[in-house]
């Protein structure tokens, strides 16, 4: 564990040390097969270069032994949330990924944690895109690279429109930082860090992943989502930091109430 707390605010890298028997073949087909019990699992066919087009993915059906699958297929598996339904050991994965990459949130902890382990063919590229939460992705077979670019390169309107069903983003040339994540290495994305995955190597590409929020985070999302509105009325919102975030936050949780949607994230 680090001695020193780390920004939420930059990328880095860090070591793990899961359990690696706990993504094994046989655990992933069998994770595999209760996510599709509890409708918890995607299976969609690898995205075709760095740029996806349209939004949506193109969805299959899981085959058996996974392992085997990923490989006669070009693929990406997500079975979502084994922390809340996989067992105990699953549940220790989260907390001890949050335990070594000891990242510092104030006064404040992560909420809304969610958790993923996704399986990849091994050469699949998932094109760029953004996320509004943080990530933080432990490889624990094969190897991937994420290619961060720093929030700068996003523009307005592709932040505001991020949960709007718009999370792919057109390909352009752009700096970026690469995160190499070998067997044994994790990486932290912050908020709003554009990024595309490649996994350079021949065997099935297998991670955990969690994502969360944090307060700015959230408020954040709370000011693009109600400047997404104002500018539907033909208005000039003021960027998150520069007018009245306060009072755009008080809206969103009021709208909230009033649709139903986004309750949770009420009061934060």
């Amino acid at each position: 564990m680090q001695d020193v707390a780390r920004n939420v605010l930059v990328p880095f890298l860090f070591d793990h040390d899961l359990d690696s028997e706990l993504f094994a073949p046989d655990r992933l087909d069998w994770l595999c097969r209760r996510a599709e019990e509890l409708d918890h699992v995607d299976v969609q066919l690898a995205d075709p270069g760095r740029e996806r087009p349209g939004n949506l993915p193109h969805l299959t059906r899981a085959r058996y032994p996974v392992v085997d699958d990923v490989l006669e297929r070009a693929l990406q598996y997500r079975i979502y949330e084994p922390a809340q339904w996989g067992g105990d050991e699953y549940r220790q994965c989260l907390e001890r990924i949050f335990e070594i990459a000891s990242l510092d949130f104030g006064s404040t902890e992560p909420m809304f944690v969610t958790s993923v382990v996704r399986v990849f063919t091994p050469g699949a590229v998932v094109a760029l895109h953004g996320d509004p939460d943080l990530k933080l992705v432990c490889d624990v077979s094969g190897e991937t690279i994420w290619h961060v670019r720093h929030p700068s390169e996003m523009t307005v309107r592709e932040n505001e429109n991020l949960l709007r069903g718009e999370f792919f983003l057109r390909w352009r040339d752009a700096p970026e930082q690469a995160l190499p994540i070998p067997p044994g290495t994790g990486c932290f994305v912050p908020s709003r860090w554009a990024h595309w995955l490649e996994h350079p190597c021949e065997e099935p590409v297998v991670s955990f992943e969690l994502g969360f929020w944090t307060v700015d985070s959230l408020r954040r999302r709370k000011i693009y989502d109600v400047n997404w509105l104002l500018r539907r009325l033909r208005l000039d919102p003021k960027l998150p930091g520069e007018g009245r975030d306060g009072l755009k936050c008080r809206f969103f949780d009021l709208t909230s109430t009033v649709t139903r949607k986004g309750l949770q994230y009420r009061g934060v």
